[in-house]
């Protein structure tokens, strides 16, 4: 584990209490060792609406000539598992995560699931130390720049939005039908596309998230769509 001042370095924020940003960097792992820590779970919850929010506020502000549904597209787009864990690397969040020696053993540091939800709980972490503009300053450093070239081609990877714009020009609706198997530390996530109950596409991640976009990938091809 390095020095998290490192960390405050590649992201250009030092934080007046740290004990935020310790939070945003321990996975729930680390607490099978040290009990009496917090994990970042809450604040990647936390994190993750206050992301949507701040994008939302630019979307909305930035793209006047743009309808709902694009701008929609594009917010879901920036805040998928692709750019949030390639944001991720980007920073080398990875190297600051407070982890189990179970966890690290298993290659935690560079879980696409582990970096995603540590870098929602940074911008928790960034809101509970500075507000909104402290958030607004890390979003328009390193996520902003990726808005244009996704503005051009809303959801180009999102394939859950691809698939339910297909399926409902025929009236169609899909519903996911998730699982998860495996420890606490290593937990993997299945998921099935169910069109009028039947499998139309099948996916796993490390995340319900990356499992579902697999899924409907998986659906996609099936259709031909």
């Amino acid at each position: 584990m390095n020095d998290i001042s490192d960390l405050e370095k590649n992201i250009g924020y030092k934080f007046k209490d740290n004990k935020y940003l310790k939070i945003a960097l321990t996975h729930k792992s680390y607490l099978d060792e040290y009990p009496d820590h917090q994990s970042n779970q809450r604040f990647e919850f936390f994190g993750d609406a206050i992301l949507d929010f701040d994008l939302t506020e630019y979307l909305f502000k930035k793209y006047p000539d743009l309808d709902e549904g694009s701008l929609t597209k594009i917010r879901s787009s920036a805040v998928n598992q692709f750019y949030l864990v390639k944001l991720g690397r980007k920073i080398n969040i990875g190297k600051y995560l407070f982890l189990s020696k179970a966890e690290e053993s298993t290659g935690g540091r560079e879980k696409d699931s582990i970096l995603e939800d540590a870098l929602e709980a940074l911008i928790a972490a960034l809101y509970f130390d500075g507000g909104l503009s402290a958030v607004n300053d890390f979003v328009s450093k390193f996520i902003y720049p990726s808005i244009k070239e996704l503005s051009l081609n809303p959801g180009q990877k999102d394939y859950k939005t691809r698939l339910q714009e297909y399926l409902a020009k025929q009236g169609l609706k899909v519903k996911y039908e998730d699982t998860s198997h495996g420890p606490d530390h290593d937990k993997n996530f299945s998921a099935n596309v169910l069109l009028d109950e039947n499998v139309i596409g099948s996916g796993i991640g490390k995340s319900k998230k990356s499992a579902q976009q697999s899924a409907a990938k998986d659906a996609l091809n099936s259709l031909n769509a």
